[in-house]
């Protein structure tokens, strides 16, 4: 057993050195058995990391052009600022404004205190145009009424009154020549100087370097997140992913809202954003409803600092002493007991909760159970349990929630105690991440789950489901009409088909973790062919365009050797939405992006089970049952194999071999014709069912390089 070379100093398990590079422990072991991190020894069989060795390893990675990072799709530490384009509407003015105050910054890395002055100046001109707009109106109402009245020009005269203010308004503020009145408090918070004055020498200080954006004018609209904006855009993008802050494009957010307010009327019911951030989802809300109903509650002192300000333009009549009650720096899930008729807004995805978090966490919530929590199913959960039955929850989620194993608990929390009344398929809708997102609303309920009634909407198509369909907690499915999902039902509940759960073995492609270092365009000596996604057509393999030298001990992830060098296999795509399967019998290698399958169906054949996979009816039930881009071990064993009579299996697999072994095109499409007929047959669809599947997905439906 080894022993460090230094006691005294912290060390790292795996799991704690994973978890600062944000890796998986999986990626970690790989990297140590490649040579990229070297641990300084064992304990009982583990390995550990020198602290002194995982802050270099940290800052070497990051300091490698953050493409290797990349390179991994390892977001959570990329530097840097940049404007957060889809935030606001696309041609509000200061969209601009931003973009060239970043632009102006480059690649200056700004503190916390430079971002509070950025922000502040902002807000001083944010709050001094509305409250001249709001004396202007004041005069207004006293000369329609015939009377005279003193109203002093709050967008803020230079000492002396003769020149006008019309940049660093910050400076002039730390100079005192500008008054906020009340709202002076809250710019103190947004400065961390609550209780003492912000003066010119911390100004300066705080602006140098970047006197420049300091000039950038920003103009007052309506409802608009210009300090959110802001913000986010100068914030580290790394710290950004670390906080799983995935802030919200606002016409996402109008969508919520009008959805759930189509009318002028809301009674007492009170309303939170548990994890308001700067306020852009209370912005929103219909400008009818009462600063009083409204609660904000956020851990980022910053975010609470801003959203009160934004409370303070929206509400220009109201106290600050209420803006403060309402919207409050407060943990959410840890904190707040209080009991809300609707609770709205984009719970974080992916937050990495501290491990004494994660220990209160588990003992508070059923969805913290598991190895690590996922913020978002337990802001869920909190939600669902800070609502009477009747009150409303309206989230922005990410669409794996539907339907990913590690968030069945919170699915299993819906079914049992609320109704689905809304949910849109948004797609991906933030700006440079790929991750679709869904709306969903529901209300508490005490009454068994059902889906009669249910809206649901994506992108350019909606209907409302009009029968009670059969959902369980595994995968929520609710893109399929009536008439779709009829279809569906009708195939897995003929009585004829089988599963390949438990009767077939699945296999990953290989993953070199250094494509550039080990394919090959040209074969050299003993290299093997290697099979890509891209090579793998319904039926056939293309003619390979790589190599490699199969050395599994060098690779970052490599499955057996038998699952390669089997018999008879099938390979299929394992990114994209179609179900895309061909034969080998030749024993090639394959990439990640294309995995294998070798299925064990007592009497079936494997090219039967290639042909059903392959045909339009096989696409319509998976493209309908499952939402993904991603074709998974788990969405394939749960496809319906049809058992088609002995004559018409046989016909099916002759079938097959013609069109792997025919160079017609027009002869391979016929036969890919036929299959089609005899696969929708062996499901139990008539002919005028069948014709409705191909008119229902006409675009999935068409075979690939026939």
């Amino acid at each position: 057993m080894e022993e460090p070379a230094n006691r005294n100093e912290e060390e790292y398990s795996l799991k704690d050195f994973c978890s600062l590079l944000s890796i998986s422990e999986a990626t970690g072991r790989n990297w140590i058995k490649l040579g990229k991190v070297q641990p300084a020894g064992e304990r009982l069989g583990k390995p550990y990391f020198s602290a002194s060795y995982a802050k270099e390893a940290k800052e070497r990675l990051q300091g490698e052009g953050s493409s290797f990072l990349k390179s991994r799709r390892n977001k959570k530490y990329i530097s840097g600022t940049a404007p957060y384009r889809n935030y606001i509407p696309q041609d509000s003015p200061n969209l601009r404004q931003v973009e060239a105050l970043v632009e102006a910054l480059g690649d200056i890395m700004l503190t916390e205190g430079q971002i509070r002055a950025v922000l502040a100046e902002c807000a001083i001109q944010l709050l001094c145009q509305a409250q001249r707009a709001k004396a202007e109106i004041t005069e207004a109402l006293y000369q329609a009424q015939g009377e005279k009245a003193e109203i002093t020009d709050v967008l803020c005269q230079a000492q002396g009154g003769k020149a006008e203010i019309k940049e660093n308004f910050l400076l002039h503020y730390s100079r005192g020549e500008i008054s906020l009145g009340q709202y002076g408090v809250l710019l103190k918070e947004l400065l961390d100087r609550e209780g003492a004055a912000y003066t010119e020498e911390q100004c300066l200080a705080a602006q140098e370097g970047i006197t420049g954006v300091f000039c950038i004018p920003f103009v007052l609209e309506p409802n608009v997140d210009i300090l959110g904006l802001l913000y986010i855009s100068l914030k580290n993008i790394g710290e950004r992913k670390a906080a799983g802050s995935y802030y919200t494009p606002t016409h996402i957010v109008q969508r919520l809202i009008a959805h759930l307010f189509p009318e002028k009327k809301i009674g007492q019911v009170k309303i939170l954003d548990p994890c308001c951030g700067t306020g852009n989802f209370l912005l929103q809300l219909p400008d009818w409803c009462p600063m009083e109903q409204i609660h904000g509650r956020d851990i980022d002192q910053v975010s609470i600092a801003a959203a009160r300000i934004n409370m303070a333009l929206k509400f220009p009549d109201a106290p600050v002493s209420l803006i403060k009650e309402q919207v409050r720096l407060q943990n959410f899930l840890l904190e707040e007991t209080g009991i809300y008729g609707l609770i709205l807004g984009n719970p974080p995805w992916g937050y990495q909760f501290s491990k004494e978090e994660e220990k209160l966490l588990k003992r508070k919530f059923q969805t913290a159970k598991g190895r690590h929590p996922e913020s978002y199913d337990v802001f869920l959960e909190h939600a669902l349990g800070s609502v009477p039955c009747g009150g409303e929850i309206a989230f922005v989620l990410p669409e794996s929630a539907l339907h990913v194993k590690s968030h069945l608990a919170a699915r299993r929390l819906i079914l049992e105690g609320a109704q689905i009344e809304w949910l849109e398929y948004l797609g991906d809708v933030f700006d440079k991440v790929q991750c679709p997102a869904v709306i969903l609303q529901a209300r508490k309920s005490e009454s068994p789950f059902q889906t009669k009634g249910m809206e649901v909407s994506g992108q350019g198509w909606g209907f409302k489901i009009q029968d009670n369909r059969k959902v369980e907690a595994e995968y929520f499915n609710f893109h399929m009409t009536d008439k779709e999902y009829r279809l569906v039902e009708k195939a897995g509940s003929q009585g004829q088909v089988v599963f390949l759960k438990g009767q077939a073995e699945f296999a990953l492609g290989i993953v070199t973790g250094n494509n550039k270092r080990f394919l090959k365009k040209e074969k050299t000596g003993g290299d093997e062919a290697v099979l890509r996604g891209a090579d793998i057509q319904k039926y056939r393999i293309s003619f390979p365009q790589c190599y490699l030298s199969y050395e599994p001990e060098k690779f970052q992830q490599c499955a057996k050797e038998p699952y390669y060098r089997a018999k008879e296999k099938l390979l299929y795509r394992f990114i994209g939405r179609q179900l895309v399967f061909a034969y080998d019998n030749q024993q090639r290698l394959s990439l990640n992006s294309c995995n294998i399958l070798i299925p064990h169906v007592p009497g079936m054949d494997m090219k039967y089970i290639m042909a059903v996979l392959n045909s339009r009816a096989a696409q319509f039930l998976y493209s309908r049952k499952f939402h993904s881009l991603k074709v998974l071990r788990a969405y394939l064993e749960q496809m319906p194999i049809p058992l088609a009579a002995p004559p018409q299996h046989q016909e099916i697999i002759s079938l097959a071999e013609q069109i792997i072994e025919e160079t017609d095109p027009q002869k391979r499409l016929s036969c890919y014709g036929e299959i089609d007929r005899l696969v929708a047959a062996a499901y139990g669809y008539t002919a005028q069912e069948y014709q409705e599947i191909q008119n229902l997905t006409p675009k999935d439906s068409l075979p690939m390089a026939l």
